[in-house]
């Protein structure tokens, strides 16, 4: 069982398309974690949080029919987030990435790879999929688990084995496509909406800044390359937006789909939570009994 997870601060984009649903779409075994407590923490308005964790689930559910789970359905995690606290040293976190260049962030920013690190301790999963920018936060864990361990004398946190997906996706600003960059295209945007973000890129072939590069990601067929040598940057544009609308259409459908029977599927995704909590509280009993929590 291979464990994704992903915070609601924004809607899924093709990035997200590109680092957790494409590698993986073709493999059954899959649990779909939505980390919501962790996007509080980038000052989002609450009712966007609630609405992007709505609008979240059924982009995933477009794609994917397995199990789906909230961090905030089990209070478990924030009591083991508390615990990981306290095993760590506080001069060590001046080496997080997000430090360096920021002067003014909250304590949630500092304490966002503790809450991730006890997000898989408490899934318990034997397979974590992580992006390329998560590689610091795995150290985090390794260090906590093997903490935690030494002090209570025994092997109660198990190894993990994370499979690290090293494909960036890179939008027109030449920047990695993110929703903290502002540079993300929603996955299932009209036809009129990629067309405008296509032609903000620059007319070039460089690799990184190209809108060959951006369609190869997403689709990956030598049709494409063919079309960029015979035609002209705009009539190149106005074909691949036609492309990439196309392929994602089917799933588009299932989206609204989804979204005008929004009660049964929420009932759904109740069972989902509630199941998922009875084996999170199994990995914890251990853990929170030898606190005498």
């Amino acid at each position: 069982m291979i464990l994704l997870g992903i915070n609601s601060s924004g809607l899924i984009h093709f990035g997200n398309y590109l680092s957790l649903i494409k590698p993986v779409f073709n493999y059954n075994l899959k649990k779909i974690f939505l980390a919501d407590l962790h996007c509080i923490s980038k000052n989002i308005y609450i009712l966007n949080v609630l609405k992007n964790k709505i609008l979240t689930i059924f982009s995933f559910l477009s794609f994917f029919k397995n199990i789906y789970y909230y961090q905030s359905f089990n209070t478990n995690i924030l009591k083991l987030f508390w615990l990981i606290l306290c095993f760590y040293n506080k001069n060590k976190a001046k080496f997080f990435h997000f430090l360096k260049n920021n002067f003014f962030f909250s304590l949630g920013k500092i304490c966002y790879p503790f809450l991730m690190c006890s997000d898989i301790i408490n899934n318990n999963n034997k397979f974590i999929f992580v992006g390329i920018d998560q590689i610091q936060h795995i150290e985090i864990y390794k260090k906590i688990r093997k903490k935690i361990n030494f002090f209570l004398n025994t092997n109660l946190i198990k190894k993990c084995n994370f499979i690290i997906n090293n494909k960036i996706l890179y939008s027109f600003d030449k920047k990695k496509m993110s929703k903290s960059n502002k540079n993300d295209l929603f996955l299932f945007s009209n036809i009129i909406e990629i067309n405008k973000f296509l032609k903000k890129f620059k007319n070039t072939n460089k690799k990184k800044k190209s809108v060959l590069n951006f369609s190869l990601n997403i689709i990956n067929n030598n049709y494409i390359i063919d079309i960029f040598f015979k035609y002209n940057n705009t009539i190149f544009i106005n074909k691949i937006k036609n492309i990439i609308y196309q392929k994602f259409l089917p799933f588009k459908k299932k989206f609204f789909f989804y979204i005008k029977n929004i009660n049964i599927i929420i009932k759904n995704l109740n069972i989902f939570n509630n199941f998922s909590k009875n084996i999170i509280n199994k990995n914890c009993k251990i853990i929170f009994n030898k606190f005498n929590l």
